[in-house]
């Protein structure tokens, strides 16, 4: 996984699984609350999570490619700024990862304490999987 610039400063992984599990329920609260709010969103941030953490990339995502979907007519500005805010959002939780320099432990250990955890877990399990069929 690779991010451009570091968004904020300085070592994570001195912090505790806790203190970490709770920065990702803000982060990933943010996203959520940029969608409706109800099971669905929940669905594409566990989709997104899982993407990122398999694959490096939470566009990758199933299910999340276009967010609040087409237009008829093309994208209004709003749908543009809607789209700028989830790429800042998403961005701050690559940093927060970034920062933290240890995969496996955000997957391991940090991730099962926040409250998405059943549903990134739901959906790591499949990413896993269908790259593990491809790679074969």
């Amino acid at each position: 996984m690779t991010v451009e610039k570091t968004l904020g400063k300085g070592d994570l992984s001195a912090r505790s699984d806790a203190q970490l599990a709770h920065r990702f329920d803000q982060q990933l609260d943010a996203i959520w609350r940029l969608g409706d709010r109800d099971e669905c969103s929940i669905k594409h941030v566990g989709h997104a999570m899982a993407a990122l953490i398999s694959t490096g990339d939470w566009r990758n995502a199933k299910d999340y490619d276009t967010p609040w979907g087409y237009y008829e007519h093309g994208e209004t500005l709003e749908l543009e700024m809607k789209h700028k805010r989830l790429e800042e959002k998403w961005n701050k939780v690559i940093d927060t990862i970034v920062r933290i320099d240890n995969l496996g432990r955000v997957e391991d250990r940090i991730i099962p304490e926040t409250k998405f955890a059943a549903y990134i877990d739901a959906y790591l399990v499949a990413y896993w999987y269908e790259i593990e069929a491809v790679s074969e």
